[in-house]
């Protein structure tokens, strides 16, 4: 079974060992670090770390395990962590146009133009959760 879940102090020896996964915990943050991992019978197949300042949080990584599961992971690990930080109270997540682009506007990310920053995709949780139709 796959579980999508933060982070836990055991899981670090774990991820750290893992060169795919080590980025995961070995960015430096500019706020209050977050990290959600997937979980697969007890192996950690990928996650997604960042920080928070106040409303707002920050995707700084996003890693999953190669495997023809991959896109599937990606897509339910980046909506799973939009679940757990709409239940801490974050308002907005910024992420950069990277590889992962094309996966954070079908989820509902919107561009925009951000002059002294990488971060030119944004998702309005509230209004995410507003919505009547899958994606």
């Amino acid at each position: 079974m796959i579980t999508f879940r933060k982070i836990e102090p055991q899981d670090l020896d774990k991820i750290y060992l893992n060169e795919v996964l080590r980025p995961l915990i070995t960015v430096s943050s500019q706020g209050e670090r977050f990290a959600v991992v997937i979980e697969e019978d007890g192996a950690i197949k990928g996650g997604v770390s960042g920080y928070r300042q106040g409303e707002d949080a920050f995707i700084q990584c996003v890693a999953v395990l190669p495997g023809l599961e991959e896109d599937s992971l990606l897509d339910g690990l980046i909506r799973s962590f939009v679940y757990i930080l709409e239940r801490d109270g974050v308002q907005r997540l910024f992420a950069m146009g990277d590889e992962n682009q094309h996966l954070y506007e079908r989820i509902g990310f919107k561009r925009f133009d951000s002059q002294d920053s990488d971060y030119c995709l944004v998702l309005d949780i509230p209004s995410f959760f507003e919505q009547k139709t899958c994606r």
